[in-house]
């Protein structure tokens, strides 16, 4: 379940950097150099070392052996029929894998089978012919810690010695999960009407993986007031542009630049409000990539655009996204503050993972950790359980196969009182004109298995009222108790 926080008067902003996309790489290689079953001529080395069946396991002699041409050493496989030979690997902590190697046939006409292990057999994934270069991007089943690749004759009799194959320079290069920065900042600032006041005091950025990153995106999460309140970036930052966005509250700051590049951006960016009397209370979060922090519940969301995509495609799509191992899920929105920043400070509207498909009128979260959750029970007049957003005359269930999926309705149909960001029930391939389906929702957080994330550093400013006190000499700006 989501987790709540009390509200303060404060201004509280939340740093999170965006990384490179890039990530750190290992390589499992065996280029062959020495007679020897058990080379690692990579980063990190193979779990086993080569394995013949059908031969005597001999790397120096029989059908399939390294050859002894010192000058060229390679893997060589003669009158091969039904023997292979397989090595295996460890491909636990990866997220992607690509295998590459070169080949040579010298006499005869015969092929060799490239098969990689699935989890449950080895399947065919090529099949060297010929003389030249093989490539081939691993599927997620066949990364594992029972990985392995495996050599055989698959079509028919060689002919004795007469017929030879060799590969060479075998090169399995996997992709880490990018590691996610550690962010610490201090701050404790008052804000006076028509000033404005840096965002933090200190702040400390440390990547166990990159020294890079090409934005950082601070937004105000609750209380904004559009028009009034701003982000600015003050200083010269000759890596780092600054855009600001009006409707979401955000700015972002554009590179690429170091992190220490960022660093000293951030502590130049400055709040302030055009207000003559601000009031209320903001929270500001700095965001990694496309998601947006929500620091009452501690979850990130991101607005995926993909116009007429269906309710059910969107719900499977949302599921397949992670964010630094975060597993996620189409929203489930439980407060006003989460619909309000998921709704009207959102770049696009989306389908939410709610649905009243099973039951009609028994109007249930069904996605991350609120799945099963009734909020709401019948039509437009019917009964709010927990919490719901609805526009006016929604939930309404108009047309012949009905209206089952709920969606953030598109501003221009707001009606009724009802907030921007408010919900229309529609079909599962969404409507027609300003009800046609636009994307997507993502939540990420609570999930069973979500990583702990250290992503978060928060300053505080309090808005008050303040007396300016002048002389020729110094002015004082004096908080009113």
């Amino acid at each position: 379940m989501k987790k709540s926080s009390p509200i303060r008067v404060l201004l509280v902003f939340c740093f999170l950097i965006l990384v490179n996309v890039s990530s750190a790489q290992d390589t499992f290689a065996d280029n062959f150099e020495v007679r020897s079953y058990s080379n690692n001529d990579g980063s990190v080395n193979f779990s086993g070392i080569w394995q013949e069946t059908g031969e005597t396991n001999n790397s120096t002699a029989g059908r399939i052996r390294i050859d002894n041409n010192a000058s060229n050493r390679r893997l060589r496989f003669t009158n091969l029929d039904g023997r292979f030979i397989t090595r295996t690997l460890d491909l636990s902590a990866y997220i992607d894998a690509t295998l590459t190697l070169d080949f040579e046939r010298t006499n005869g006409d015969e092929t060799i089978t490239v098969q990689l292990f699935d989890g449950t057999s080895f399947i065919n994934v090529g099949i060297l012919s010929g003389t030249g270069s093989f490539s081939y991007d691993l599927n997620p089943n066949e990364i594992s810690a029972d990985s392995a690749i495996r050599f055989i004759a698959t079509d028919g009799d060689w002919d004795g010695n007469q017929e030879r194959i060799f590969i060479d320079n075998l090169l399995i290069t996997a992709q880490l999960p990018n590691q996610p920065p550690v962010v610490a900042g201090s701050g404790n600032q008052i804000y006076c009407p028509s000033g404005s006041v840096p965002i933090a005091e200190s702040i400390n950025i440390t990547d166990p993986d990159d020294t890079t990153t090409t934005a950082v995106y601070i937004q105000i999460s609750s209380g904004y007031v559009n028009g009034e309140d701003l982000l600015s970036l003050t200083g010269t930052h000759p890596s780092i542009t600054a855009t600001w966005d009006a409707t979401q509250g955000e700015i972002t700051l554009q590179g690429p630049a170091t992190y220490t590049e960022f660093e000293n951006a951030i502590l130049a960016t400055e709040f302030s409000s055009s207000a003559s009397s601000p009031s209320g209370t903001r929270q500001f979060s700095i965001t990694v990539g496309e998601a947006n922090y929500l620091p009452s519940t501690q979850h990130y969301y991101e607005f995926v655009s993909d116009p007429g995509i269906s309710w059910t495609d969107a719900q499977i799509a949302a599921s397949n996204r992670t964010y630094f191992g975060l597993q996620g899920y189409l929203v489930t929105l439980t407060s006003q503050q989460e619909a309000d920043f998921s709704g009207s400070q959102a770049s696009g509207f989306g389908w939410i993972g709610a649905t009243d498909a099973a039951v009609e009128g028994e109007w249930r979260w069904v996605t991350g950790p609120e799945a099963g959750t009734q909020f709401w029970q019948g039509l437009a007049n019917g009964t709010e359980l927990t919490f719901a957003n609805w526009n006016g005359g929604e939930p309404n269930n108009v047309g012949g196969g009905g209206e089952d999926y709920a969606h953030i309705a598109a501003a221009s149909v707001i009606r009724g009182g009802a907030p921007i960001g408010a919900w229309n029930d529609l079909p599962n391939n969404g409507g027609g004109g300003a009800y046609a389906s636009q994307g997507y929702v993502v939540e990420y957080g609570d999930m069973s298995g979500d990583p702990v994330l250290n992503l978060t550093a928060t300053t505080t400013i309090n808005i008050s009222s303040c007396t300016v006190i002048t002389n020729r000499r110094i002015t004082l700006r004096v908080k009113k108790d």
